[in-house]
């Protein structure tokens, strides 16, 4: 009869073990691998947003200078042209941006803005 002796310094991982790392594994794999297919739209996208808050930025401080100025407020296309809509080399409008809003694009992703009009209370808005 044989007798089965433990052995001494045993090394190694068991099937489970490595079936258990394997199913782990898997699972991190379904969760992330989506995550990562849509980083580059997704930066895109938040580019946008930051475009739009940069031009309100600009947009208020026109509209606060003209206030702050010995001739106020006058009008509307007054602040529109003093402002600069050029928010560089990534971005582009691809027809001319407006009174009323326009297109912008970075990367791969496009948005119609909106702008309304600035008053002598308030400083106009840009908006998606």
């Amino acid at each position: 009869m044989f007798i089965m002796r433990p052995l001494k310094n045993q090394r190694g991982f068991t099937l489970i073990e490595i079936i258990a790392v394997l199913i782990i594994l898997g699972i991190l794999a379904a969760v992330a691998v989506p995550r990562f297919i849509d980083v580059a739209a997704s930066a895109d996208q938040r580019s946008l947003d930051l475009g739009v808050a940069e031009l309100n930025q600009r947009e208020t401080l026109v509209w606060a200078n003209s206030m702050l100025s010995d001739s106020g407020w006058s009008n509307d296309t007054a602040i529109f042209s003093q402002m600069d809509v050029d928010l560089g080399n990534s971005y582009q409008w691809p027809g001319a941006a407006t009174a009323g809003g326009g297109t912008l694009r970075f990367g791969s992703a496009t948005a119609a803005l909106t702008r309304s009009a600035s008053t002598s209370l308030s400083a106009g808005r840009w908006s998606r």
